[in-house]
């Protein structure tokens, strides 16, 4: 019932978060930005009915994570993490919310032309979330929808509990290196910016995945 309850009241905001963005629809452009350098700059545009399409996809997200629970083989797991879960569903469908504003916010002249606040707001709450999440890690339960799904974690709990500990520590590395990432990107520039956010994503996960495998040949005792 909790769960109902917190699904509804989160359509509910996301509803109310798309009849805003109607509510300036008619002011808009028919070209809009849709897409930011590292510097700041506008370098992708597209048409106004993208701003409906970024501000539908919060509720999109959050029927389809709805669902997959009660998909997965393991569904009776969630409620062993049900606090992380919903949080996290949470904060996602916030995080997503926000970011449906940016094409207005750029139009009405709230972002100015040249502002690294875009990537600052958009890597750096990527990193907020994956420290969010790192410290709740070590709380998800097996399934396979959600935390670090190895093939080894997924065959044996021992190696799952294992993995999530070491993922909550790489996700709180991640989610500094790209707060850290975001604040210089505008000194940095887009293809050194890509490339260290590449190399923070890739390689923690890479890690990740060894480790799992380690646990299971019996080399991390």
């Amino acid at each position: 019932m909790k769960r109902n309850k917190l699904f509804w009241g989160l359509l509910i905001f996301c509803a109310i978060n798309f009849a805003a963005h109607l509510c300036f629809y008619g002011s808009l452009p028919d070209v809009v930005p849709t897409q930011w350098g590292a510097d700041g700059q506008t370098n992708g545009w597209g048409p106004k009915s993208t701003v409906l399409i970024m501000a539908a996809l919060p509720a999109l997200m959050l029927i389809l994570m709805a669902v997959l629970p009660r998909i997965d083989p393991k569904h009776q797991n969630y409620e062993k993490f049900k606090g992380v879960w919903n949080a996290s569903l949470t904060a996602l469908t916030i995080f997503m919310s926000a970011m449906s504003w940016f094409s207005e916010l750029s139009v009405f002249g709230l972002i100015p032309e040249g502002s690294s606040l875009v990537g600052i707001l958009v890597c750096g709450g990527c990193g907020v979330l994956f420290i969010f999440l790192g410290n709740y890690m070590p709380r998800i339960k097996q399934n396979y929808m959600f935390g670090c799904k190895t093939p080894w974690a997924l065959n044996n709990e021992h190696n799952w509990n294992r993995t999530q500990r070491m993922g909550g520590i790489v996700f709180v590395i991640m989610g500094a290196a790209l707060i850290v990432i975001s604040l210089l990107a505008a000194i940095l520039g887009d293809a050194a910016t890509m490339i260290l956010l590449l190399a923070v994503v890739f390689g923690g996960s890479a890690w990740i995945y060894l480790y799992s495998y380690l646990v299971y040949i019996g080399k991390m005792k």
